[in-house]
């Protein structure tokens, strides 16, 4: 693929995409829609995903978009997803620009999506001066594309692995569901992303629930943590007509599990060796772990918080309220700080004790230098 040049990138109203989708939390931000968050949750980031009247021409399994679906529904990931006109959106960004945290473009698989995210990152640049980042599909872009990205403003950039293995990506994205997605694209795009961008400023989305052992998610987290990546988890949450709209949602157990060992792992609290699984790749014990720590750990609520990217002074910048659970539900990530009776709960849907056996103590330097303890 050709590599694009800041010359080349003349912005005028008809060359970025004539529409794209919001999600509902977004159209509720920008006021395209009228409604409330439960429990008062804020949607700090502003989501726009490129549209196409073929919409995206891969074909994974769990999603609502993809090629093979036979109803055509405007959602995605489980909520609506309204489709606007970019002009509109720009309009809107541009007006309540001071209320937004980040706004983040993602993209599809098609032909036109690199060069309609660079117009579009051009235009929203303009429009508002927040922090962007963008989503990208592995196959599309070129390293000098993804420089171009970043020269034009864009600060962290996200890629969306979704599965944690080689295994389920074929099963799930690849060519076991016929999709043009390669796994080898994805790692590489995640090296070339690291390069370009720098260290932790590249996310990997995981989706838990998907098919992937705990032991497959372990060896992920780590493989990503050493390339310099951050983790963003999603919880699997069936997508009507889609080709696992049967398949059952991980339990919240297990997906806190995940949650635990992604953070754990992040803040190098826990080595391979310390973990053990049973043959089907389940974790069944946290070894040679100091409780007390891991106790402080779950009492912060730092591992519940949605994993996003940042806002301009460090604190939360993506938040994705009620993405992968309906509001009134059990919250599986916690688009705010987790309050205490939020922590009492999770500690049961933990249990724990099943996890952590006899326990020899090791150094608290193990902790972050940034680790709070426990909340207030």
């Amino acid at each position: 693929m050709a590599k694009s040049t800041l010359q080349e990138i003349t912005i005028h109203s008809t060359q970025y995409p004539e529409f794209v989708k919001t999600s509902l939390a977004s159209a509720l931000t920008l006021r395209f829609t009228s409604g409330r968050f439960y429990r008062d949750a804020r949607n700090f980031c502003i989501n726009l995903l490129l549209s196409y009247p073929d919409d995206c021409r891969a074909n994974c399994a769990y999603c609502g978009l993809a090629r093979s679906r036979p109803q055509k529904e405007d959602s995605f990931i489980r909520v609506d997803w309204p489709i606007l006109k970019t002009h509109d959106a720009l309009d809107r960004l541009s007006r309540y620009k001071d209320t937004i945290r980040r706004i983040c473009i993602s993209t599809v698989f098609h032909p036109s999506a690199a060069r309609d995210t660079i117009n579009l990152t051009k235009a929203v640049r303009e429009a508002a001066d927040v922090p962007l980042s963008v989503l990208i599909t592995p196959g599309l872009f070129s390293t000098g594309e993804l420089r171009t990205l970043k020269t034009l403003g864009v600060d962290y950039l996200g890629v969306g692995l979704d599965a944690a293995s080689e295994r389920v990506f074929e099963l799930t994205r690849g060519s076991r569901v016929r999709g043009p997605l390669s796994w080898e694209d994805y790692i590489n795009t995640l090296q070339s992303g690291v390069e370009v961008f720098g260290h932790k400023r590249v996310s990997c989305h995981i989706m838990v629930g998907i098919g992937e052992t705990d032991k497959e998610l372990a060896e992920c987290f780590s493989h990503v943590h050493a390339m310099g990546t951050l983790i963003h988890l999603f919880s699997f949450y069936p997508e009507p007509h889609s080709g696992m709209s049967r398949r059952k949602r991980p339990t919240l157990k297990r997906f806190r599990r995940a949650q635990l060992l992604a953070y754990l792992v992040e803040q190098n609290l826990v080595r391979p060796h310390e973990l053990q699984f049973d043959s089907r790749g389940k974790l069944v014990r946290i070894k040679d772990y100091l409780r007390e720590i891991i106790s402080e750990v779950v009492e912060s609520g730092r591992p519940f918080v949605t994993g996003g990217c940042s806002g301009k002074d460090g604190d939360i910048g993506c938040n994705r309220p009620f993405g992968s659970y309906r509001p009134g539900e059990s919250f599986r990530d916690f688009p705010f700080q987790p309050e205490p009776g939020d922590i009492t709960r999770i500690k049961r849907e933990l249990r724990l004790d099943e996890l952590l056996g006899e326990c020899t103590k090791i150094d608290r330097r193990r902790l972050p230098t940034n680790f709070v303890g426990k909340t207030t």
